[in-house]
């Protein structure tokens, strides 16, 4: 025998009209209402009665949905329209297009990634400095290692950066180290697909006070190269393009071969894998291929086994050897001395020493020599060997 079983019911959403007012009304039982009581909702036509109760009729359909909330399906009926505007179909749409971007950001590359990304792009040619500084600044960002890339946006670093400086009482110079390494990050292809204006130069640099940096005199680099010369001559030429071309001391150097160096035209040539990834062409000095024509070789590196310990040794005594001093001599006796002859100087060490700004040469080069001082310099000439 047949047994009827009653089925569970949403609940009545009757259409009536209310004599007194002449609206239609959507009557809403308590079994449905947010606040478990009976309501009705007025509207001046049946048309606009009828579809209100299909649409609470639909959404009360919903697995989730238990009980009728008037403001949520209130909104929903908003959004539906105006997202039409904007060319989606409708509510549902564009929740499935803003799912799907979130869906995406979880899904982007994590900042370790990209820094890992940075260090395998930039090679293995990095200068003992370089790697002291990306060490640092990679260990400034450790709490932001697993952070989606997308969320690391400007808005983030425009409010984190100073604080980090401010919290941590630094200097200028490194709120700049920082943040050009940020800017480095944020030029990669991986980034770029998230961000293609660089949200890290919306930062300004920090403004730093003029300071010299260190300088060789002409009698210490004569004396350097002295030493050189009597003590230990394979490391002369490494020294002598340290002093008068001025190439990166560990990177340029380190890559630089004889078949560089062409002493008829008078240049040597400075591949891909500087600093900022250009090839450039730095003038021959009369003194530096005096200096280097007694050791010239068809191939092989200018740069010696255990060279660091070897120019400790030379150096000894004579100079405080701070990071990148031979590369600063050079570019200050450059510059006075192209100012002595009448030439473009900035153009000049711009040239010769790969600079892509000019910050570089306004703050620590311009009027850094006199122009005995650079006449003294560029006549340091080798002894008979």
């Amino acid at each position: 025998m047949w047994q009827l079983v009653s089925m569970p019911r949403l609940g009545q959403l009757d259409i009536t009209k209310d004599k007194q007012s002449g609206k239609w009304c959507v009557n809403i039982s308590a079994k449905v209402s947010k606040t478990g009581k009976r309501g009705r909702k007025k509207f001046a036509t049946k048309s606009e009665a009828e579809s209100y109760r299909k649409n609470l009729e639909s959404s009360l359909k919903s697995s989730r949905l238990k009980r009728y909330d008037e403001k949520l399906l209130e909104t929903a009926n908003y959004y539906h329209e105006a997202f039409q505007i904007y060319g989606f179909k409708g509510l549902d749409d564009a929740c499935a297009a803003w799912i799907r971007e979130l869906e995406k950001s979880h899904q982007a590359i994590s900042l370790r990634e990209l820094i890992k990304r940075y260090r395998n792009a930039r090679g293995a040619d990095w200068s003992a400095g370089y790697i002291q500084t990306f060490e640092w600044a990679k260990k400034q960002l450790a709490s932001f290692w697993d952070k989606p890339l997308s969320q690391l946006d400007s808005q983030h670093w425009q409010s984190w950066l100073p604080g980090w400086r401010k919290d941590g009482g630094y200097a200028a110079k490194s709120f700049n180290h920082l943040r050009t390494f940020l800017v480095s990050l944020y030029s990669l292809p991986e980034a770029m697909a998230a961000f293609p204006a660089n949200p890290i130069r919306t930062i300004p640099a920090a403004k730093t006070k003029r300071q010299e940096v260190p300088i060789a005199s002409a009698e210490e680099t004569a004396a350097i190269l002295a030493k050189a010369a009597q003590d230990d001559p394979e490391m002369l030429p490494w020294l002598a393009i340290a002093f008068f071309a001025g190439l990166r001391p560990e990177s340029e150097l380190g890559r630089l071969k004889w078949a560089d160096i062409n002493f008829e035209e008078r240049w040597i040539r400075v591949d891909f894998g500087n600093k900022t990834d250009t090839k450039r062409f730095v003038d021959l000095a009369d003194n530096l291929a005096a200096w280097l024509k007694p050791f010239a070789q068809k191939s092989g590196k200018i740069k010696q086994t255990n060279h660091r310990k070897r120019k400790d040794k030379i150096v000894g005594d004579i100079l405080n050897w701070e990071r990148d001093i031979s590369r600063h001599t050079y570019g200050s006796n450059l510059e006075a001395h192209a100012r002595a002859e009448g030439k473009d100087a900035k153009a000049v060490v711009l040239a010769n020493m790969g600079h892509t700004v000019t910050q570089t040469f306004e703050q620590h080069y311009r009027n850094a020599r006199t122009a005995r001082q650079a006449a003294e310099f560029w006549a340091i000439m080798p002894p008979k060997f």
